[in-house]
């Protein structure tokens, strides 16, 4: 109860809430950007391994880092105004941006697939989902908010109260919030990987009515896919050790405790490189 009480105190502070938001912000926006450049670099080496080899150029170092790609360019320009924004309406007009910049480019992280457009993605849709590509992405968010439910839980938040997904009456606010820092390296790129290695097909969806979903075989795909992507581990940029994805919910819910508690100066949310 005592990290309650400090939760509910300092989430209503509107200096709190706004430190707060920005590092998950910039988090989202910096593990955003490195997965799309990241996408884009491995699709230029594929291309440039199916040039023949007396038409094969080498490429330069930014090009194959994705850096010099227009939306990345958008997405470090955003990414630096986060850092000394002092409106919260403003930090999510930032926070829009970068998702459309993101997801405008999220068809070319996909590989080009015969017979055609099974897995085209021309822009986020939901509730319900009207693609494979969306419905795979909306399934990634729905598992990924109830890992990270689970793990305020565990540390001993209320994981209906958070900093920046407010004002809507019984939706898990707080897991929203530890989510966001996530969505990229986790959700989308289980997404990625499903559709890149071609381990779901057409046949592993449904459409009705303008919705589409997973059906049995396509959930039971996901779900070895997200699991083995929880499995993996990496480095804590902070704690420099190495951890599962799956650990690091937990370990970021406990430096969000530890912050509120007043025992870390401020919260960092967690970005890969």
């Amino acid at each position: 109860m005592a990290l309650r009480a400090e939760q509910y105190r300092v989430f209503a502070d509107p200096g709190h809430a706004l430190a707060l938001s920005r590092a998950v912000v910039a988090a989202k926006i910096a593990n955003q950007r490195t997965l799309l450049m990241r996408s884009l670099r491995s699709r230029a080496l594929l291309a440039a391994a199916d040039e023949p080899e007396s038409a094969a150029q080498p490429e330069p170092a930014e090009r194959l880092r994705g850096s010099d790609e227009p939306a990345a360019q958008g997405m470090a320009e955003l990414l630096s105004r986060v850092a000394h924004e002092r409106e919260l309406s403003v930090l999510l007009g930032l926070e829009g941006q970068a998702a459309a910049l993101y997801f405008g480019c999220f068809n070319r992280m996909l590989r080009p697939r015969a017979p055609g457009p099974a897995f085209d993605f021309s822009a986020r849709n939901r509730r319900p989902p009207r693609d494979p590509v969306n419905a795979l992405l909306s399934f990634a968010y729905a598992l990924l908010a109830k890992d990270c439910f689970s793990a305020l839980c565990t540390v001993g938040f209320d994981p209906y109260a958070g900093f920046y997904h407010t004002g809507r009456h019984g939706r898990p606010s707080l897991a929203l919030d530890l989510m966001e820092e996530f969505r990229p390296i986790i959700a989308d790129s289980v997404v990625l990987s499903l559709i890149n290695n071609a381990v779901v097909g057409e046949q592993d969806f449904l459409k009705w009515r303008g919705a589409c979903q997973l059906t049995d075989s396509g959930r039971s795909a996901f779900f070895k896919a997200y699991e083995q992507r929880k499995a993996t581990e990496v480095a804590h940029p902070i704690f420099g050790y190495q951890m599962s994805y799956g650990r690091m919910l937990e370990v970021q819910a406990r430096m969000l405790a530890a912050y509120v508690r007043g025992e870390l100066p401020r919260y960092t949310g967690f970005s890969v490189r």
